[in-house]
């Protein structure tokens, strides 16, 4: 055997030890031995505590695909479509790679990764989530993974044990102590103490992102995917998307932070970055862009992603994700918008405005 296959078999095995060394195995889900029960170290999913439950026998009933058709049809595409997964060939990810996704959720992102890589390891605080996700995996024949479930803003065990890392919509919602379902986080009550905020959202995604520079090895890639503060259509009719209020994406901070809590009783805290604004948040974490890219509608779906270091707009096109409408002013509508995309991305190139990035970073 040769002393690289050795090394390799040798970094899986210990990252293997450094995991059942802090938390314990149950129902191939990896829970924290400080806290091994099934109590949440938070919550974050689009679908409501009450539905959990019905929803997971319906997987272990008709399996994942069907009950999601079957109970929640809206969320097929953000659970199953492959273009989700599309710009993590960036990464350029080898059979012996290991990688960990943080923020794993459903797992779509991650499950790509274990069919390329040796090795991945999907961290999430909510364990309905990774309930379903541990399905899937036994569905699609997955040995390849361990599920742990962790909140991101808790000390992980890992140090130089990675080879990349995937923060894929996570950085934003970093900052929110509270639990979140979704569909009422914009209505939630105003006094919940759950709201209540300790630390400045910059300097815990800071510290988020310096762990993540820890966990990977020398010249680990770093997968990271956001919308962009500076997104043009804030400025003008977009809701900023994690608070659904006008403008507080763009204003200052403190005064976003009024306006949150006049509105919701709650600070601002979900911050976004414009692309320059990252490339200091990553460099004071000890990160390095290799490679940059303007992603459209959303990273969510990129169907079309440009290189910012290399903007080449000969064939770009708009897309959106649009319902069809008989409405004139919708049409209208999306007429204006269609002809300022293209003087704005195609005639212009100022990516600095397109909706979201996509980043590939390595650790210095």
């Amino acid at each position: 055997m040769g002393v690289g296959l050795k090394k390799e078999i040798s970094n899986l095995k210990d990252l293997l030890n450094i995991i059942s060394s802090k938390y314990n195995l149950l129902n191939n889900i990896n829970i924290n031995k400080e806290n091994d029960d099934d109590s949440n170290k938070g919550y974050w999913s689009n679908i409501s505590k009450d539905a959990q439950e019905k929803f997971l026998l319906k997987c272990k009933e008709l399996g994942s695909l069907s009950a999601v058709k079957n109970l929640f049809p809206n969320y097929e595409d953000i659970i199953f479509d492959p273009t989700r997964a599309v710009a993590l060939k960036f990464l350029d990810i080898k059979t012996t790679d290991i990688g960990v996704d943080y923020g794993c959720m459903w797992g779509n992102l991650l499950i790509h990764c274990a069919k390329k890589s040796k090795y991945m390891v999907g961290i999430d605080q909510t364990i309905p989530s990774l309930k379903f996700l541990n399905q899937r995996l036994k569905e699609e024949n997955l040995e390849n993974v361990s599920l742990i479930n962790e909140n991101l803003r808790n000390s992980l065990p890992f140090n130089n044990d990675f080879d990349f890392g995937i923060i894929n919509g996570v950085l934003e919602w970093i900052p929110d102590e509270s639990e979140i379902d979704l569909n009422q986080h914009f209505y939630a009550a105003k006094n919940d103490k759950s709201s209540e905020y300790k630390s400045e959202p910059l300097n815990l995604q800071l510290k988020f992102l310096e762990q993540v520079n820890k966990n990977l090895k020398q010249n680990g890639k770093l997968y990271l995917a956001i919308e962009n503060r500076w997104d043009y259509q804030h400025f003008l009719w977009k809701r900023d998307p994690h608070s659904n209020l006008f403008f507080t994406a763009i204003f200052p901070r403190w005064i976003s932070n009024i306006i949150s809590k006049l509105i919701y009783g709650r600070p601002y805290v979900n911050y976004i970055y414009s692309m320059k604004g990252l490339n200091s948040l990553l460099a004071k974490a000890g990160f390095s862009i290799i490679n940059k890219y303007a992603v459209f509608p959303d990273y969510r779906f990129p169907q079309k992603i440009l290189d910012m270091q290399n903007i080449d707009t000969s064939d770009y096109e708009p897309v959106y994700i649009n319902n069809p409408t008989k409405n004139i002013i919708k049409k209208a509508f999306r007429r204006g918008r269609y002809l300022l995309d293209i003087i704005l991305y195609k005639k212009l190139k100022l990516m600095t405005l397109a909706p979201s990035f996509i980043i590939i970073a390595k650790k210095d």
